[in-house]
């Protein structure tokens, strides 16, 4: 069963939480996205799946369905959904456990509860 983790503007579906890999469906409303972060971590592949993404890591690059780009651990990058429409992409993040970051996300109840997730998870925004 699929575990979704709605967080407003972003919807997470979790396909795969193991110790090795975390595949996420994300689905990202206009104008919706990241700021900048870096994963200290995993890798992270990013498959566009419908509308459109963009994922600038130094680099601009606008994301057609099926089109991919993978990112090493400790690449800073963002990603945003420039359209009208919601865009659809996975993310496949190795070794596993960007899940938890998430669902800590979606509980949090101040911006220190997602900083302290963030530092958790071995994310660094700015």
């Amino acid at each position: 069963m699929t575990e979704t983790i709605d967080l407003g503007a972003t919807v997470v579906h979790v396909l795969a939480a193991e110790e090795a890999v975390t595949v996420l469906e994300v689905e990202l409303a206009p104008g919706s996205g990241s700021p900048p972060h870096v994963h200290t971590r995993e890798d992270e592949t990013i498959v566009a799946l419908e509308g459109s993404l963009v994922v600038d890591d130094g680099e601009r690059r606008e994301l057609a369905p099926r089109a991919a780009r993978f990112l090493r651990r400790g690449t800073r990058h963002s990603f945003a959904n420039p359209g009208d429409e919601r865009t659809r992409a996975l993310f496949v993040c190795t070794p596993g456990g960007l899940e938890r970051f998430f669902r800590e996300v979606a509980a949090a109840r101040s911006d220190a509860d997602v900083a302290a997730a963030s530092e958790r998870a071995g994310l660094l925004f700015g």
